[in-house]
């Protein structure tokens, strides 16, 4: 076990193997093409060579051969110190096993391609699939049992929040100023904060009053014009309105406007509890 692995989070080390899964993806990739084209450039510079040796002795032109006008290849010499006859063939052998090495090459490593990214991304879902199941379980064990530490309403989510996300607790190591802004106007409206992270802009916003579709609905479209790139919002208040705690909360979650995951807090006077988990 590497050093440190064991005081790690399950949730903490999932994330680095996912991590680690797509750098290595990234890496075979790219290996597979450096060699598709080193391959390929060896084959073609081959067959370049090919024709610059027979080059030096003649050509290679289409005659004609009898009365039915019958098309064929034929090397026509400079001069009458040509190749043999079996230095011809084993040269014309020659550019036909290059030209089929080559398609061959070509033919695995396209397959190589192919296989490495259905794979990659099979497995890369399959993590991303358990790493959605514990945030699920992370958010439910911790923000419905803990209660919040914090001096603002601010500090207390962005503390609760980094029991879920890994890559929030690695800022607490770090001067917040430097990685929390807020009260943040993103095209008009105002969040409360701002952490940036190396998956994405994480952003909280607090409602004072009861939340309504439509005032999520035009958040997240605020959101996605901006130029920054955001990996999770959250959105916390103290009363939702009646159709999102309704059985119709999921098909507007699907209608909303985003790229990014969007969770759904209730704030309650002893703590929070999830509404929504994206």
């Amino acid at each position: 076990m590497a050093s440190g692995e064991g005081s790690s989070s399950l949730n903490e080390r999932l994330e680095r193997a996912v991590t680690k899964l797509g750098f290595w993806y990234r890496v075979t990739i790219i290996m597979v093409v450096v060699g598709l084209v080193a391959l390929s450039g060896i084959i073609s510079m081959s067959q370049i060579y090919f024709h610059q040796e027979l080059g030096k002795h003649g050509v290679i032109e289409e005659i004609i051969i009898g009365q039915d006008d019958d098309r064929v290849l034929a090397f026509l010499p400079f001069s009458e110190e040509i190749f043999s006859t079996e230095g011809i063939v084993n040269l014309y052998l020659t550019q036909i096993w290059l030209m089929v090495g080559n398609g061959i090459v070509i033919g695995i490593l396209s397959f190589l391609v192919l296989w490495v990214t259905y794979r990659g991304n099979s497995h890369q879902k399959e993590l991303e699939s358990i790493e959605r199941q514990f945030i699920r379980q992370s958010y439910l064990v911790n923000f419905e049992t803990s209660v919040p530490e914090g001096t603002d309403r601010v500090e207390k989510i962005i503390n609760h929040a980094s029991l879920v996300f890994p890559t929030l607790k690695e800022l607490q190591q770090s001067s917040r100023k430097k990685s929390v802004k807020e009260n943040v106007k993103v095209n008009g409206d105002i969040v409360d904060a701002i952490i940036s992270t190396k998956k994405g802009d994480f952003v909280i916003k607090f409602f004072d009053d009861k939340v309504t579709y439509d005032k999520i609905k035009n958040m997240c479209s605020s959101l996605s014009k901006s130029r920054t790139r955001i990996f999770r919002v959250l959105f916390i208040a103290r009363d939702f309105e009646e159709q999102l705690q309704s059985n119709q909360l999921v098909d507007l979650m699907d209608s909303l406007p985003k790229y990014f995951k969007i969770d759904l807090i209730f704030e309650e006077d002893q703590g929070y509890s999830m509404l929504w988990i994206d």
